[in-house]
């Protein structure tokens, strides 16, 4: 078994060991671009771009009453938890197999008995600014293994897209901020009706949303040798399908940029 292999068993086992709380969480993060090219574009050709943490959203609505919290069903079966305080018991993170990590990221204001009904308070939140957006604009996808069906919800990608060129000057080293760069490529490389999806985000703009969108990708995607074409050339490593990689990063930044109204 190959290492992407094993992590798209785990990712399926996860979602099994999950399924009674999928409707109350939104799934986000690295995992993403792998239903996006497989489920929602129907292109398998696509590699996606994984991780081997898995990444859900909190907060999306009001809950209902579960018979046990996540960490109480999750600490039953193989999860081991690592304590991002050593001096403290709780909160834990929980990782499948002792080896992929499980992350829940909720908005600041999140209520506090929406954590309690499904989460439970001995996992660690990563509460983030902005992350309302993505759980506001999601959808309901059906994905599948050999035998298992499961109806999970993410954010549409031109949310994930628009979301990701508001908050990657966020991330706190650039590592970070590479990956998410990278994962913004994907979209606009691969999503088949991009015109589409530069329309929606035209009328996010005009709504008011992220209007510091448009410092972040001047900055970083001003002209071919910016930083932010050097950055996810590096994290998409070589390319066989096309001969000049870091032109058509500047390209795919500048059409959206241009949709805009950026270019200057």
């Amino acid at each position: 078994m190959t290492e992407f292999e094993y992590l798209e068993s785990t990712f399926f086992k996860v979602l099994g060991d999950l399924k009674e709380y999928l409707d109350e969480l939104t799934l986000v993060g690295g995992w993403l671009s792998y239903v996006y090219a497989k489920y929602v574009w129907g292109n398998l050709a696509i590699k996606p771009v994984t991780t081997a943490d898995i990444d859900f959203g909190l907060g999306a609505g009001r809950t209902r009453v579960y018979p046990k919290t996540i960490f109480e069903l999750l600490s039953s079966l193989d999860y081991k938890e690592r304590h991002p305080r050593m001096d403290r018991m709780y909160p834990v993170v929980l990782y499948k197999e002792g080896k992929v990590r499980l992350d829940f990221i909720a908005p600041p204001e999140i209520q506090k008995n929406i954590i309690e009904k499904i989460v439970g308070i001995q996992i660690d939140i990563n509460k983030i600014e902005k992350f309302d957006f993505l759980l506001k604009h999601r959808i309901a996808v059906d994905i599948k293994n050999k035998k298992d069906i499961y109806r999970i919800h993410c954010p549409k990608p031109v949310a994930f897209l628009y979301h990701k060129a508001a908050t990657f000057i966020d991330r706190d080293d650039e590592q970070k901020q590479a990956k998410d760069l990278h994962y913004m490529y994907f979209i606009l490389r691969y999503a088949p009706d991009i015109d589409t999806i530069l329309k929606e985000i035209i009328r996010y703009n005009k709504q008011g949303y992220f209007k510091e969108t448009d410092r972040n990708l001047s900055h970083y995607f001003n002209r071919k040798t910016s930083n932010g074409c050097l950055m996810v050339e590096k994290e998409n490593g070589p390319d066989a399908y096309i001969d000049d990689l870091r032109q058509d990063i500047f390209e795919r930044f500048q059409n959206l940029r241009e949709a805009l109204g950026m270019h200057r």
